[in-house]
């Protein structure tokens, strides 16, 4: 075939024209031709025009088979994107249950009794849920917000009242007296820890009498009266002295959480391990650990300080501390109490500082109490999640990690609770699962079994009346409304409780004040 050297011509009518002009190689060559130029070895102009359309086919199958191969990969991707979640979601519902059942409890129900608390490693609900990036953008955006709110009011009290009011003075005076209290503390901790050696007589010299011998059933009983007695007296003993000398809300508030702890912790170290003891035989050797007399001392200490109510021999354990974890779960611990001085500060007490006096009713009290309530229960929920999350969640994990404790199950996801009942059951798993082994059990295997009603009945009334008693001597005075609305909504509760605690706020001030003149 004759090629052409020249790049354009003119055609007949005088215009320069292009054309593509397929090879033997099937490359094309741009030539100029005229519309009218003949063909070149038998090629034509048809023959042209279908070769480009060819090519032009070629590569735009080239390009569907290029997109076809990358939405089949894209597909792949997002299957097995799709698959891992939820797999993961599944291991999720596994492990917590999907917050309504402890699928972490043994089941016993083949051996006659109810399911028994079962200790697994792993984290805390929100400790998981943070390593999401959407659920920690969310965390990022509530702490950016309490930067801003925080912010404000620094600006505002800088620029009209000239002298910063953000909560720290309510702190200091919520804490003052701290050698007090701990000396209290101490005192309650040493008495628990010689109600381990007292149980520890109990079962050792028991083993001297005969099986059945009236020697060996009045000391048994005898002991258990002293038990009764010690308890009650724990319990008595230190709401009189709070009430005797000047302990303000804050260090009252502790104090009384830690007596219920050590009272919870004494029962369950005396009702786990009565019947190991009743069950001894010293004439048997080679005793397995379950029938051994009495635990080690290490083992009570330990379930001393470990975040749970529920005692075991054995927990399941972290091989080290992580360090920055303790030390940012103390940070969020201190944040939390920090910032609900403020919200108490900023909010709450410019409520009800001059509420109900004389000289200050611009409305009728009926009207003030109704907006009181109301307009607290914003701020009194927020310092509920804050109370939850620096008690159940920074708090426990940091003693936790400090303790080598890895079962974390502190909470459940109560947020997604849809009635009162299933609320109460998620939001503390630590005392839930003592009053589910240490009471709801015990009446259902031993006082009234299959009962159930009386048995709910009776969990319920325990917790209520320690709720009770907690509040009432933290500030100084009986609400038994609290009682009613352990059933009822938690809401206008928590409204008229932010609404009394501000009132006790304000006595205490006053009882500081004429005690300091």
């Amino acid at each position: 075939m004759v090629a052409r050297q020249q790049s354009g011509f003119e055609g007949e009518d005088g215009i320069r024209t292009r054309s593509n002009i397929l090879g033997k190689d099937g490359v094309r060559n741009g030539v100029t031709a005229s519309a009218s130029t003949p063909a070149v070895d038998g090629v034509g102009p048809n023959a042209v025009g279908g070769g480009i359309m060819l090519n032009v086919g070629r590569k735009w199958q080239v390009m569907q088979d290029d997109l076809v191969e990358t939405d089949e990969k894209g597909c792949e991707t997002e299957a097995a994107v799709v698959q891992e979640m939820r797999k993961a979601c599944a291991l999720e519902d596994k492990r917590y249950d999907n917050g309504h059942k402890y699928k972490n409890r043994l089941n016993r129900k083949r051996l006659g009794g109810l399911a028994e608390k079962e200790f697994v490693p792993r984290n805390s609900l929100l400790t998981d849920l943070c390593e999401i990036k959407h659920i920690q953008t969310i965390y990022n955006i509530v702490i950016a917000i309490l930067l801003v709110l925080f912010i404000h009011t620094a600006v505002y009290d800088l620029v009209v009242a000239g002298k910063l009011n953000l909560g720290i003075d309510l702190i200091q005076w919520n804490f003052q007296g701290l050698t007090t209290s701990f000396f209290i503390w101490l005192l309650m901790f040493t008495t628990t820890v010689l109600l381990f050696y007292c149980f520890k007589v109990w079962a050792v010299q028991r083993t001297l009498w005969a099986q059945n011998c009236l020697s060996r059933r009045c000391w048994d009983y005898g002991w258990l009266v002293l038990l009764v007695v010690y308890q009650t007296a724990f319990l008595c003993v230190l709401p009189i002295k709070i009430m005797e000398i000047f302990v303000p809300p804050a260090s009252s508030l502790a104090l009384l959480f830690e007596q219920i702890r050590f009272m919870m912790k004494s029962h369950a170290f005396v009702r786990s391990n009565v019947p190991r003891a009743l069950a001894y035989k010293p004439h048997q050797s080679g005793d397995s650990q379950e029938l051994a007399l009495c635990p080690g001392f290490s083992k009570f200490l330990y379930f001393l300080f470990a975040p749970t109510l529920v005692y075991k021999d054995e927990y399941p354990r972290t091989k080290g501390i992580r360090w920055a974890f303790v030390v940012r779960n103390f940070m969020e611990v201190i944040g939390c109490i920090f910032y609900a001085a403020f919200i108490f500060e900023r909010f709450l007490l410019p409520m009800y500082r001059d509420f109900g006096l004389p000289y200050h009713q611009n409305m009728p009290l009926r009207k003030m109490l109704v907006v009181g309530v109301f307009g607290s229960m914003i701020p009194g929920t927020f310092i509920l999640v804050l109370a939850f999350y620096c008690l159940l969640h920074a708090w426990m994990n940091a003693f936790a990690e400090l303790m080598h404790f890895a079962d974390r199950t502190f909470y459940k996801d109560w947020w997604t609770a849809s009635s009162q009942a299933t609320y109460h059951r998620l939001w503390n798993i630590v005392v839930h699962d003592w009053l589910y082994r240490y009471v709801y059990r015990d009446f259902s295997e031993v006082l009234a079994p299959g009962k159930r009603s009386c048995q709910a009945l009776v969990v319920f009334l325990i917790s209520a009346i320690f709720h009770e008693y907690v509040l009432a001597f933290t500030f100084r005075f009986f609400y038994p409304m609290l009682f009613v609305g352990f059933v009822g909504s938690g809401g206008p509760s928590f409204g008229f409780l932010c609404a009394s605690v501000v009132d006790v706020f304000r006595s205490f001030n006053v009882e500081t004040t004429r005690l300091k003149m």
